[in-house]
């Protein structure tokens, strides 16, 4: 995985929904969702 160095701000609402799609697709953390998001 390599390295971001730029911040990322959301919503209350923004975050909640990245938490679910962590949730629903079997990931630890929101950052592993973000990086697939990203990736995609």
């Amino acid at each position: 995985m390599e390295k971001r160095s730029m911040p990322v701000c959301f919503t209350e609402k923004q975050y909640k929904m990245i938490e679910e799609f962590a949730k629903r697709n079997g990931m630890i953390n929101t950052s592993q969702a973000l990086e697939k998001i990203l990736n995609s």
